[in-house]
């Protein structure tokens, strides 16, 4: 499965769950970025190859990872083989629910809606990802 097939799966089953999803397709590569819910429930980063070092999105999935992986760093990153879409799915759908469940949903949407604010004139993502409708 390529790079793009692998996000329009991820992203639709996640649109079902509710998710608000921007996309970002790379130019210089195969990789493809979803921030969900403005990043109030971080990324997912799709590629076929490793990332650079200093960019590190919580979830991870694509070609060039061999076995699912946890790294600690100051957040937790996870790594899943592109054949485990679900398993990442599913992950990020239970993140989703712990972070309603820790702070509610009207924090949850207020730290949207902040994000959302603060950070849609920014260079880079902000200004170049498109939201994903159904």
């Amino acid at each position: 499965m390529t790079a793009r097939e692998l996000a329009d799966y991820i992203q639709g089953r996640l649109l079902k769950e509710g998710f608000i999803i921007q996309r970002y397709n790379a130019y210089s590569t195969a990789s493809i970025y979803l921030k969900l819910d403005y990043g109030a429930c971080n990324s997912i980063r799709i590629s076929d190859h490793r990332g650079k070092k200093h960019l590190k999105y919580r979830y991870n999935i694509g070609s060039f990872v061999q076995h699912f992986s946890r790294e600690k760093d100051k957040f937790d990153r996870f790594y899943y083989r592109d054949d485990k879409a679900d398993n990442l799915i599913k992950k990020v759908i239970s993140d989703k629910k712990q972070k309603l469940e820790q702070y509610g949903e009207e924090k949850y949407e207020c730290f949207m809606r902040r994000n959302q604010n603060e950070n849609h004139d920014k260079s880079g993502f902000w200004k170049q990802a498109y939201l994903v409708k159904e």
